[in-house]
């Protein structure tokens, strides 16, 4: 009896799509960001993102360093737990956003049949993260911000989930 079931190998070539998709999504990320800066350095005729290194691109390294090394700081009377929760449940929500989008007709993570669904719902918990980012402040000006940011995305969103397919609640016409 083999370890490397037909299931085993499914879920594996699924993670390794998912990694394989994020590092390229990650690296054009970087690449964005490196032309921005760049363009930033050339209209402001700043040094860093322009002329530093091979064509400007030690100020990605030294970007990647300090952003590696810079405090966790938590305001003293926040709530520390949900502070902390509220980015990952941001970051969490996009990518399971994007793990339905297929690359090629072969490559996609997550084949659903309830794929806009599913999207439409990913999307949606990124208000959660405002509003945990709101509430772990202790601060009732940030939770007032929060709730009307979060207000915001779920007006528009009223209208993105009632028009996915394009009819929307319009009745269906017979013809007879």
């Amino acid at each position: 009896m083999s370890w490397l079931t037909p299931d085993l190998i499914d879920i594996l070539l699924g993670i390794l799509k998912a990694v394989v998709i994020l590092l390229v999504v990650v690296t054009c990320g970087a690449f964005m960001s490196f032309g921005e800066r760049r363009l930033l350095g050339l209209f402001q005729n700043r040094y860093g993102p322009n002329r530093v290194g091979w064509g400007g691109s030690l100020q990605l390294v030294a970007d990647m360093i300090k952003m590696f090394f810079k405090e966790d700081w938590v305001p003293r009377f926040s709530d520390r737990v949900i502070f902390t929760l509220a980015p990952v449940i941001a970051f969490t929500s996009l990518l399971l956003a994007f793990a339905i989008v297929p690359v090629s007709p072969t490559w996609v993570v997550a084949d659903l049949n309830i794929g806009i669904l599913f999207f439409l719902m990913m999307a949606g918990l990124a208000v959660y993260a405002v509003l945990f980012a709101g509430w772990s402040s202790n601060n009732k000006y940030s939770l007032l911000g929060a709730m009307r940011a979060s207000a915001q995305t779920l007006s528009y969103e009223v209208f993105l989930r009632a028009f996915p397919d394009g009819r929307g609640w319009r009745r269906p016409v017979h013809s007879t």
